[in-house]
């Protein structure tokens, strides 16, 4: 499901850095961006997932999204900025570095993502946008999310 305006078929994004590089996420999967976040280590768990938050008493499991995506870690002692969002119908945060703005885009400026070998499929990536000086790299949550359900079936029970 998309936000579109009938009159220029576009949808809205999330848009935030990792590694100096610009990404976004499709609003409708955005629940809340955290400013501040206190993070607790969960033992055991896989190196992406940082651990678990305390969100108005709902547990939501934070992925390193620089992890996930294959990027250099960021230091633990960085303060922590996450995008809380719902993939397969999980509440996830995933720690970006800072989030920018929200951004409508038309539907025909979209890319779709090129094949970049045996993990295309299961990457995150959607497609991209490309204007003068600046290239948006566009995720999909419910991928994102998908690959680690093992995982933070782990870290929700710990």
């Amino acid at each position: 499901m998309n936000i579109r305006r009938a009159q220029d078929d576009s949808t809205r994004w999330v848009t935030f850095e990792l590694a100096g590089q610009l990404y976004g996420l499709e609003i409708l999967k955005v629940q809340e961006v955290l400013a501040d976040t206190e993070i607790e280590s969960v033992p055991g768990a896989v190196p992406q997932i940082l651990g678990v938050a305390n969100l108005r008493g709902a547990i939501v499991t934070i992925l390193d999204l620089r992890l996930r995506l294959g990027l250099a870690p960021r230091p633990l002692a960085a303060p922590v900025c996450c995008v809380v969002v719902d993939g397969h119908g999980e509440s996830v945060g995933l720690r970006v570095d800072r989030v920018v703005d929200v951004r409508r885009i038309a539907e025909g400026a979209i890319k779709r993502a090129p094949a970049t070998g045996g993990e295309a499929a299961t990457s995150g990536v959607m497609g991209v946008v490309s204007r003068p000086g600046e290239l948006l790299t566009l995720l999909d949550a419910d991928l994102l999310v998908a690959v680690l359900a093992p995982a933070l079936n782990l870290a929700r029970a710990a």
